[in-house]
């Protein structure tokens, strides 16, 4: 479950704690802590002992995603600090503007000194390469289909996969509009 990161580091900043105080408080590890206030998600557990820690409501804690859309600046962030998580899904939203967000980073480096794009595609490749594996799970396919990048024309076949809608694979039958007689 996504938690309300904001809320939690305000509940603790207001009670002047560390996060260490807050991890010994709630039995929480330090690196969670500081995992979920840097926007991570959270089990169940989790979230309730926080709650009874800050002596809220628990489901103060739970974001709903549909109060707080996702901006373009937002998704350049999830993508640079999940560098290196391949699980989990990614909207095309999020990939979209990720994608932008490398491809003009590669664009003025290039302007600026080839070495520096080398060194910029060397930093940007392993997030690319973790948004474009969530993004396939999304789509309800297998982050393998990124080697697709290195033949020729595959960039093709990647973006559009990797750009299906994410209801395309869900369990449910596809109404078609046509009855039975």
């Amino acid at each position: 479950m996504k938690i309300n990161s904001n809320l939690v580091k305000k509940l603790r900043i207001e009670r002047k704690w560390s996060q260490e105080l807050l991890s010994e408080a709630c039995g929480l590890s330090p690196r969670t802590i500081q995992r979920l206030e840097n926007g991570g998600s959270a089990s169940l557990d989790s979230i309730r002992v926080l709650a009874e820690v800050f002596e809220i409501d628990s489901n103060e804690l739970i974001l709903n995603e549909k109060e707080e859309p996702m901006t373009p600046r937002d998704a350049v962030e999830r993508g640079l600090r999940q560098f290196a998580n391949f699980s989990g899904t990614a909207t095309r939203f999020e990939y979209g503007w990720f994608l932008l967000f490398v491809m003009l980073v590669l664009a003025v480096c290039t302007i600026i000194d080839e070495r520096a794009a080398q060194i910029a595609a060397l930093i940007l490749l392993l997030p690319l390469l973790a948004a474009g594996a969530r993004r396939l799970n999304a789509a309800g396919q297998s982050g393998w289909w990124q080697l697709l990048w290195f033949v020729p024309f595959g960039q093709i076949a990647v973006l559009v996969v990797m750009f299906q809608d994410e209801n395309r694979h869900s369990n449910q039958p596809l109404n078609t509009g046509l009855d039975s007689a």
